[in-house]
């Protein structure tokens, strides 16, 4: 997952370059395009794995849900 965060982060400057103009025109910004699109595809598998993860964590009680659910609760605050 912090692979895919660092790569992220080192292409959103190109996403803005190819966006800018609000079109995509031609096969360099479309392949850069496309690469950028599979690195945020890693990032949401990582993010979902890592949900799926915690709501185990949560079922199987080795993360005590009263707390967990109090302090998310007082984070919105």
């Amino acid at each position: 997952m912090i692979a895919s965060l660092n790569a992220a982060d080192a292409k959103k400057d190109r996403l803005v370059e190819i966006t800018v103009d609000g079109k995509i025109d031609n096969d360099k910004e479309l392949k850069d395009f496309i690469a950028i699109e599979e690195t945020m595809d890693k990032i949401s598998m990582a993010v979902d794995s890592l949900r799926l993860w915690m709501e185990q964590m949560l079922h199987n009680g080795m993360i005590d849900a009263d707390k967990y659910y109090m302090i998310r609760e007082n984070s919105k605050k």
